[in-house]
C-alpha cells in the first residue's frame, strides 16, 4: 500500500500537492495519510473534466495561535559555529533565517591529507568515506573529513549544516562527528546530524547506538534509535523522542509536517533554498500546521502551496521570504 502511495505521489503536480496540503489542514490538527489521500480522492473524482489545473484554494482554517520565543537562525558559512545569536527583533519584523554567502555547485577542496566538501542551496550530494561509511550531505552544508584514517585510534570528521551517516563497523577505531560544542561518537549505526550555525544542534538516530557529549558543561547521554539529542545553548543537552518522519524527509527530498509549528516549517525551508525569512507578526510564529510537498520544486512552488493552506500571506521580496497575516 506504501508503495502504490508513493507512486501515486511521484505522478502529482505541484498543483496537486498544493491541493492535496490544503486538504491535510481542512481535515484538522492531526490528519493521519489515510484521511488525507481519501480527501483528496474525493476531491480528485469531483473536479475531472474540468478545463483548468491551476486555480487558488480559499480554505477558512479555525486555530488557536499562541505567541512563543523566537529562535533565530543566524547563519554563518565559513569558520565554525558561534554561540547563538540574539533574535533580531524590531518593531516591523521578525528574521528567523538569514540568508548566506553559498557556492553555485558542489565544491570539494583538498590540502594536506583532508578534504572539504560543500553544498549549494537545495541541492545533496552523497560521499563515501575511506572506512566505507556514506554520507548523505545536505543543502548549504560543510564536512571535512581525512583522505585517510589512521588505523588507529578514532575516526574523526567536522560537520556545519545537516547530514546523514550510515557509519561502518569499527570497533577499534570509533566514529565521531564534531558539530560546535556536540560530539556524537558511534561504532557502527544511522542516524542524522543537524547542526547550522546560530541554531540548536541535533542528533537524531535511526539504527545502532550514538553517544551524544556537550564538551562545556560535560554533559553526555546514550541516545537510543527513535530518540532524539537536542543541544542549546541555554537548556544543555536533552534527549526526547524524535518525530523519525519529519526529521528524515530531506533524505526524501519532501518536506514533511504534521501539526508542526509555521516557524519550523519556514526554517526549514530558509536553509534549504538560502532565502533570508522574516516574520512581520509574531503571533504567526506559532501557528500549526500540516505540510508535505516535494524540495525539488522552485521555491515559488512552495510559497503558493502556503500560502493555499490560508493561514498566513507569503512574498518572495528580494531574495527574502516575507510572512504577513492575511
Amino acid at each position: 500500500m506504501k508503495e502504490e502511495r508513493s507512486k501515486q505521489e511521484e505522478m502529482r503536480t505541484p498543483d496537486d500537492l498544493r491541493l492535496l496540503n490544503a486538504f491535510g489542514e481542512a481535515l484538522g490538527d492531526l490528519p493521519s495519510e489515510e484521511e488525507t489521500e481519501q480527501a483528496w480522492q474525493a476531491f480528485a473524482q469531483a473536479r475531472r473534466g474540468a478545463a483548468k489545473r491551476r486555480r487558488r484554494i480559499q480554505l477558512w482554517t479555525g486555530m488557536t495561535v499562541t505567541a512563543a520565543a523566537v529562535v533565530t537562525l543566524l547563519f554563518l558559512w565559513r569558520g565554525w559555529p558561534r554561540p547563538e545569536a540574539v533574535p533580531v527583533q524590531q518593531s516591523s519584523f521578525i528574521e528567523v533565517y538569514a540568508a548566506i554567502e553559498s557556492p553555485r555547485e558542489v565544491v570539494t577542496d583538498e590540502s594536506h591529507g583532508r578534504k572539504i566538501l560543500t553544498t549549494p542551496p537545495a541541492t545533496t550530494v552523497k560521499a563515501t568515506l575511506d572506512d566505507g561509511t556514506e554520507v548523505l550531505l545536505s543543502a548549504n552544508s560543510r564536512l571535512e573529513y581525512p583522505e585517510h584514517f589512521s588505523s588507529t585510534g578514532r575516526r574523526e570528521v567536522r560537520l556545519i549544516g545537516e547530514a546523514r551517516f550510515t557509519v561502518a563497523h569499527d570497533e577499534s577505531r570509533p566514529f565521531v562527528v564534531i558539530s560546535g560544542d556536540m560530539q556524537t561518537q558511534v561504532l557502527g549505526t544511522v542516524f542524522d546530524v543537524n547542526a547550522y550555525p546560530g541554531n540548536h544542534a541535533e542528533v537524531t538516530l535511526y539504527q545502532g547506538h550514538v553517544r551524544v557529549r556537550e564538551e562545556k558543561n560535560r554533559q553526555e547521554y546514550d541516545v537510543t534509535p527513535g530518540q532524539q539529542a537536542v543541544l542549546a545553548h541555554q537548556k544543555g543537552l536533552t534527549v526526547s523522542e524524535a518525530n523519525l518522519a519529519e526529521t528524515g524527509s530531506w533524505t526524501k527530498g519532501l518536506f514533511d509536517y504534521d501539526d508542526a509549528t509555521l516557524v519550523q516549517v519556514m526554517r526549514a525551508v530558509g536553509t534549504w533554498y538560502n532565502k533570508s525569512v522574516i516574520f512581520h507578526s509574531a503571533e504567526l510564529l506559532d501557528c500549526r500546521v500540516h505540510f508535505r510537498f516535494p524540495r525539488t520544486v522552485p521555491l515559488t512552488e512552495v510559497v503558493q502551496a502556503l500560502n493555499d493552506l490560508g493561514i498566513a500571506r507569503l512574498e518572495l521580496q528580494n531574495d527574502c521570504v516575507i510572512i504577513n497575516e492575511r
